[in-house]
């Protein structure tokens, strides 16, 4: 919050009796909550816009050259973690691509380290160049039938979001507890109620959205299909339109963001390193909604303005006096090229100090050659897609790999094994330690053999993700902090997650993005079949398969 003295400043700035930091001369500004595109010179102070129109001074100048100018973009729902980067190297990936802030939902971290976790991504996102706001984490573990390294309740929440940076609560995924009356989880509702409560209602329509909705959540980033967000905006909900790595949802509904609704927002989830550098951040997806027929202003809007109102972010979203200086210089707006970014008026390229973390290696045990693999008979196959998270249950006898999920974080093996078809490894294994949400290790293989020696070279490696063949490693991305993120610069941690997912691919693996997408493989709140080391688990019945 500015004091009054730096309001005061503003003013003076605003009225030419001071001269202002920086001013940008020559910009086209975009507004869209005007939806109109000017001529205007903007002069900051302070890191904040104290004047937009001509005639304003200031010490320092930055020709624009008729370039657009547009706040600073916003990812109003990512985990940070899901990059494999820290803050740091993932702001050094996404402030030259326009994003000037981020939601972070801390839940991986919280799952392995608890609380101390999430105020270690709060400090790390200080430090990083990038503004990184956080929301609380609700569910971990997601459900019952998910053991990671901590749990947070009522009590951890409710002190969760007197943090400086939080800004509600995360994505409440145990809507079956929600749906059920489940005690725990009201009691966490409870304890944020008077804030924002995230939804996640992966699956829900008619009677069973409609209760989720009453319950109070205020948001859903689940919709997969044009009705299903349709539905969630009649209920009230604000609609997060998804495009990540593994669940891409956004040119299924590029119709109803032709139709303009007043409560929506693109955010990605969940985004690697490579796709990062290769395809961009928020800047892709407004590239990919102008191909669509939306409107360029609006969609502007969808990263800017919109987010800024769903969080209570009201110094932010606008280029107008009194919000902050986080902006971005496109070149167009069709493409979006980037120019220049941004944060309190300065130049922005991230890469900050990294604090120190401790914990959250992989425990996994010596013997590997004890954990059980056999399947039973009956169990049902994994159904898993390239493009989406949920799985189908198909029927057994159908796999075309075995996946293992074992146990990192109680010091013992436990583990549990099943057939998935859609990976399609002819041979070797792809082990890897990030696992949502408890964070286990996950193992895909052709053989028995292969899984064993992939298990343990994740953990002679510590965690990250390895992929063998004849007990060979032939690439390897280690993931030191938590076994979620590494701190190496964006471009290296991009070459080698590549590498073991081209290994993979090689072997006849036909996923675009192997590793995100084994990563979802164990989340028990996303439908229909997800493995945990206790079993097989049928998200629909919620309950293991006997």
């Amino acid at each position: 919050m500015l004091s009054e003295a730096s309001r005061q400043r503003l003013v003076r700035v605003a009225l030419g009796a001071e001269a202002g930091d920086l001013l940008i001369r020559d910009a086209r500004v975009v507004s869209a909550l005007t939806g109109e595109v000017y001529g205007a010179d903007v002069v900051i102070a302070g890191g904040v816009i104290a004047g937009v129109g001509r005639g304003y001074r200031a010490r320092d100048t930055l020709n624009a050259g008729g370039a657009y100018l547009a706040p600073g973009f916003m990812d109003a729902h990512i985990h940070i973690e899901s990059s494999f980067l820290t803050p740091a190297r993932f702001a050094e990936a996404v402030l030259p691509r326009g994003t000037t802030a981020v939601v972070a939902e801390p839940h991986e971290i919280a799952n392995v380290l608890g609380v101390p976790g999430v105020a270690w991504m709060l400090d790390a996102g200080r430090a990083s160049g990038l503004r990184v706001f956080a929301s609380m984490p609700s569910c971990v573990p997601a459900s019952a039938f998910e053991q990671g390294g901590a749990s947070v309740g009522a009590a951890e929440v409710e002190a969760g979001l007197r943090l400086p940076g939080v800004l509600g609560l995360a994505e409440m995924m145990n809507y079956p507890g929600v749906l059920g009356g489940d005690e725990e989880v009201w009691a966490v509702l409870g304890a944020a109620r008077g804030a924002r409560l995230d939804g996640h209602a992966a699956g829900l329509s008619g009677r069973s959205l409609q209760a989720y909705a009453a319950a109070g959540l205020h948001s859903d980033h689940e919709a997969v299909t044009p009705d299903g967000a349709r539905e969630r905006l009649r209920a009230g909900l604000w609609l997060m339109v998804r495009e990540g790595s593994a669940a891409r949802n956004l040119q299924a509904l590029l119709p109803v963001l032709r139709e303009r609704p007043r409560r929506a927002m693109l955010v990605s989830d969940d985004v690697s390193v490579d796709e990062l550098l290769d395809l961009g951040h928020l800047d892709r997806l407004l590239r990919a909604c102008v191909a669509g027929g939306v409107d360029a202003l609006y969609a502007l809007g969808l990263v800017t303005h919109a987010p800024a109102e769903y969080w209570g972010l009201t110094a932010h979203g606008a280029v107008a006096p009194g919000y902050a200086a986080d902006l971005v210089l496109l070149d167009d707006l069709v493409e979006f090229r980037v120019r220049e970014t941004l944060v309190g008026g300065v130049v922005a390229r991230g890469g900050g100090a990294t604090p120190p973390l401790a914990g959250g290696g992989t425990h996994l045990g010596p013997d590997w050659a004890g954990v059980p693999l056999d399947v039973p008979a009956h169990w049902p196959t994994i159904g898993v897609s390239g493009d989406q998270i949920e799985t189908r249950a198909l029927p057994p006898g159908q796999g075309d790999t075995k996946l293992v999920v074992a146990e990192r974080h109680a010091g013992v093996t436990r583990a549990a094994a099943a057939f998935a078809r859609g990976v399609g490894l002819r041979s070797g294994a792809l082990s890897l330690s990030v696992l949502h949400d408890a964070h286990h290790a996950i193992i895909a293989g052709a053989t028995d053999a292969e899984i064993r020696a992939a298990g343990r070279a994740l953990e002679a490696q510590g965690g990250g993700a390895v992929f063998v063949e004849r007990g060979e490693v032939v690439a390897a991305f280690p993931l030191p902090l938590a076994g979620l993120m590494t701190d190496a610069p964006p471009a290296e941690a991009a070459r080698a997650a590549r590498a073991v997912s081209e290994a993979a691919r090689a072997r006849g693996c036909p996923l675009p993005q192997p590793l995100t997408t084994l990563s979802f493989l164990g989340l028990t709140v996303i439908p229909e079949l997800k493995l945990t080391p206790q079993g097989l688990f049928d998200v629909r019945a919620w309950a293991l398969v006997e």
